[in-house]
């Protein structure tokens, strides 16, 4: 019993710790949005900056 412990102890931190590493390195660009609506954004940045 305290051999299978043991291993389920082992097993849920290394899921643990890889899913922290992988939550971490995330990227620095993220894709929000489609095209359009990137397109949209900046095209009412444009305007307002036109004012």
């Amino acid at each position: 019993m305290k051999s299978m412990k043991k291993w389920l102890l082992m097993l849920l931190t290394s899921v643990s710790v890889i899913g922290f590493a992988a939550g971490c390195s995330g990227d620095a660009e993220e894709d929000t949005g489609t095209e359009e609506q990137m397109e949209e954004e900046s095209n009412t940045e444009e305007s307002n900056t036109e004012e």
